[in-house]
């Protein structure tokens, strides 16, 4: 598992932190002025006019470009203007995850039945899941059948942040919420074993991981999940959810019926490619729903 330095637990706050920190009390403040329906659109609204003008929008149009060539660069402008609508309401939602959730009707699932009987039996299971539609609101499906959740998160750079939103998280996993570190790894080993589930963000570039193939394209991923797994014997379960009406959201869970083999590290490698052609077939569904501002790929090398 990876640790990224700037994740350091003991840093402390920057001016900037300082000022995105305010930024986002303000937004807060707001949200919990105005009715839902306006401060989603304004968030929203925000992210498309200012997201085209930063770094992250060029990178996201490269990694879009490389991953699906046969777009034009009128499609593209299009998906990642839907992504940063999405991103903006993603973001607004996440300060009212506990509304959200205590909303009977704000959520459906739709489930395989073999994923169903895996979130109603006793025994722990192995949650995947991507940035993609409301990546938040996944972790509601496990509290509605009742299984206790850890989750594995990669920590915001910002600490004042980071402090805010595991707060926000911290009733969906009963079990704890960790940021990537070797001393994570322990605790998720000893929380399977006294029968969490576990629930892991799996589509970011992991350098000290395998390279698989991710739209046609090499990129190192992490082998958690899979490594979990193996050694546990447990089911994995690719899970999103995807906004279909204002804050009403539809779950998506499937079982990934993994094959165990003799070979611990084929075994690994498999299981991490059968996550990954997972995710990407969510993606190509719908493109513009995906994050695709991350360092997927380093297209850099790929195109020496």
């Amino acid at each position: 598992m990876t640790v990224d330095p700037r994740h350091d637990l003991n840093r402390k706050p920057t001016v900037l932190h300082h000022v995105e920190y305010g930024a986002i009390r303000v937004v807060a403040f707001l949200a919990r002025q105005c009715r839902p329906a306006l401060i989603d659109r304004f968030s929203a609204f925000f992210w498309r006019a200012i997201a085209p003008r930063m770094r992250r929008h060029r990178r996201a149009d490269r990694n879009l470009a490389a991953a699906m060539p046969a777009l034009s660069t009128l499609e593209r402008r299009i998906i990642l203007k839907k992504m940063w609508d999405n991103l903006g309401r993603t973001a607004v939602e996440a300060l009212a995850l506990n509304k959200i959730a205590d909303d009977t009707e704000a959520v459906t699932l739709n489930f395989s039945d073999d994923a169903i009987a895996i979130l109603e039996s006793a025994k722990p299971a192995i949650f995947v899941s991507l940035h993609m539609g409301n990546w938040e609101v996944p972790a509601l499906a496990a509290e509605k059948f009742g299984k206790p959740l850890i989750g594995v998160y990669q920590k915001i750079l910002n600490p004042l942040i980071d402090k805010d939103v595991h707060q926000l998280r911290a009733r969906f996993y009963r079990g704890g919420l960790y940021s990537k570190s070797l001393e994570t790894i322990t605790k998720v080993r000893r929380g399977i074993s006294q029968g969490y589930s576990v629930a892991i963000m799996a589509d970011l570039r992991d350098s000290h991981g395998v390279f698989v193939d991710f739209f046609n394209l090499p990129t190192s991923v992490t082998t958690f999940p899979a490594l979990l797994s193996r050694l546990y014997d447990l089911p994995i379960v690719a899970i999103r959810a995807i906004r279909t009406d204002g804050r009403k959201f539809r779950i998506d869970a499937i079982n990934l019926h993994l094959q165990r083999n003799p070979s611990r590290d084929d075994e690994i490698l498999e299981t991490t490619r059968r996550i990954q052609n997972q995710f990407e077939q969510w993606i190509r569904e719908e493109p513009s729903l995906w994050l695709w501002g991350h360092r997927r790929w380093n297209l850099d090398a790929l195109n020496k």
